[in-house]
């Protein structure tokens, strides 16, 4: 079975991380999703491009946020002022490549695993292991 990966945010560091996953991963099932379509094009052919977050969300096991802001992030997670994530993840892995704050990203990951989700936040280690996990996390931290 495939990788199943969905990246938000297509600027630079989600593009790289796109780069990154399809040169590793070569039966990556890649989802792609910015508000400005065009920058996925350049994924057109190799990534499914996705017209909305939640459709994004809905694609994959694994979420990768490329977001620069909290707010495009709650967004996408749908997170409103009570601080709960609405958004489907359960059951799903949220990788930040641009996370928030260290006491943000705290609230961010406990609202995600009330929500049935798992947070991993960047800088990222390298991983010990084979699973899909494991792989995907070393792709996004090393280069090849």
């Amino acid at each position: 079975m495939s990788l199943r990966i969905s990246i938000v945010g297509m600027g630079r560091t989600g593009t790289q991380a796109a780069r990154r996953l399809l040169a590793a991963e070569p039966d990556i099932a890649l989802t792609v999703y910015d508000i400005d379509p065009d920058r996925c094009e350049d994924f057109r052919g190799s990534a499914t491009l996705a017209t909305s977050a939640r459709e994004a969300l809905a694609e994959s096991d694994t979420i990768v946020l490329a977001l620069p802001r909290e707010r495009e992030i709650d967004r996408t997670l749908e997170r409103f002022s009570d601080g709960e994530v609405t958004a489907p993840v359960a059951g799903k892995l949220i990788v930040d490549l641009e996370p928030p704050p260290p006491e943000r990203a705290r609230r961010l990951d406990q609202a995600i695993a009330t929500a049935g989700g798992r947070y991993a936040c960047a800088p990222l280690r390298p991983t010990a292991g084979a699973g899909p996990d494991a792989r995907l996390l070393n792709a996004l931290i090393a280069p090849r």
